[in-house]
């Protein structure tokens, strides 16, 4: 085995990386258990439709604006000190939600947990690059979305069925039980000192780091692919309700968390040996397949079952390997400032993909628009691979 180097050596053991997917999975229950239910949550208080999508857009967008002290944070005083900020504030939500009583309420407590979101998901995948060996980084980045992806199988699954059988306030103290649970856990957890000594200045730092043209086509990359996910998880769900063939369309993204899972397996470990273009040309292809089959559905309902599958090891597999591509490439001093632009990119691309789709559907219709999104995110998927390949033959 290669020779770690002293903070592998010491942070890097069996019992600290357990210890932190551990954390991590109760984490992210916490996280995708709130994202599905909270709408319903917000309906049950006598909210609107309006006050539903109000919530989810304040959420993501306060954790873009909580990353500019955050992601500096991180880089300057370790990775430790947001993973508990994080894991603190996912904890404590629940108990602030069982207290609620008005709409209003709810919409200020999902502010306040998007302190989390800026956190946690910035940190996290940092934590990962400090202590992964280098030659091992995909496989231990695919653990990690490993971990997410069955937060968002798990937790959505346990959140409603208790609170289909007892109240959400039950649900609630089961989640305060599993986020504090979690924010004591990660007392526990190890890991390197930091780096980056000076006062880091958020903005400075972003533009340093978006001057290295790598990084850039990385942050287009995941844009490309977070733009696509937004209209799947706000359209695709609509558009297979229409289907009178479907006997029950909420399998899709079962099927889609599950192709996720194996995706963060398979891809990781190909990314410790295999060519990162060519794995996520096939992704980018896998993705764009994906979403021309989602047509087909309204007159061969088991295509919805091959159109899970390509959109979720097509999503996850990319966004594994962008995000271990520019652990890679950025400097550790930097890595927490690196992932807080990629975090942020996801949540800005995610939300445009949403709105540029919404506009789409009254003049094209549904099934042209997914053909012509399929169609741009393959075509720009193999610009950048024969671009790669024409710069590696120089």
């Amino acid at each position: 085995m290669p020779k770690m180097v002293h903070s592998q050596e010491t942070e890097g053991t069996i019992k600290n990386w357990g210890l932190f997917y551990t954390v991590s999975l109760l984490v992210f229950i916490n996280f995708w258990a709130s994202v599905t239910t909270t709408p319903l949550y917000i309906l049950e208080l006598g909210g609107s439709d309006f006050h539903s999508g109000l919530q989810g857009t304040l959420f993501f967008l306060g954790a873009v604006i909580f990353r500019i002290y955050l992601g500096p944070l991180s880089d300057r005083s370790g990775r430790k000190i947001p993973l508990l900020i994080g894991a603190f504030v996912f904890g404590s939500t629940p108990i602030l939600l069982y207290f609620a009583q008005s709409v209003w309420t709810v919409v200020f407590i999902r502010i306040y947990q998007s302190i989390g979101l800026a956190a946690y998901f910035a940190s996290g995948p940092a934590f990962v690059g400090d202590v992964a060996p280098f030659h091992k980084m995909g496989t231990y980045m695919g653990l990690y979305r490993l971990v997410s992806a069955m937060g968002l199988l798990i937790g959505p699954f346990i959140a409603i069925s208790t609170i289909n059988r007892y109240s959400y306030n039950t649900w609630f103290l089961g989640s305060f039980g599993i986020g504090i649970l979690a924010f004591l856990l990660m007392f526990f957890i190890h890991g390197p000192k930091p780096r980056a000594t000076e006062k880091l200045k958020f903005f400075h730092k972003v533009k340093e780091v978006l001057k290295e043209r790598r990084l850039r086509e990385i942050y287009i990359g995941i844009g490309i692919f977070s733009f696509a996910s937004g209209i799947v998880f706000t359209f695709v769900p609509v558009y297979l309700e229409q289907v009178p063939t479907l006997e029950n369309a909420g399998i899709f993204f079962t099927i889609y968390s599950f192709a996720g899972i194996v995706a963060s397996i398979v891809v990781g470990k190909l990314l410790d040996h295999k060519s990162p273009l060519l794995i996520i040309l096939f992704l980018g292809l896998s993705y764009g397949v994906g979403l021309l089959l989602l047509t087909t559905v309204s007159f061969l309902s088991e295509a919805m079952i091959l159109a899970g599958i390509l959109l979720g090891i097509g999503y996850a597999g990319a966004v594994l390997g962008l995000t271990t591509r520019l652990i890679k490439t950025v400097s550790q001093e930097s890595r927490a400032i690196a992932i807080s632009i990629q975090e942020n990119t996801i949540d800005i691309f995610m939300a445009s993909g949403s709105f540029v789709f919404s506009g789409m559907i009254p003049l094209l219709g549904y099934d042209l628009s997914f053909i012509m999104i399929g169609i741009l995110i393959m075509a720009a998927m193999i610009f950048r691979f024969m671009k790669g390949r024409t710069e590696m033959s120089r």
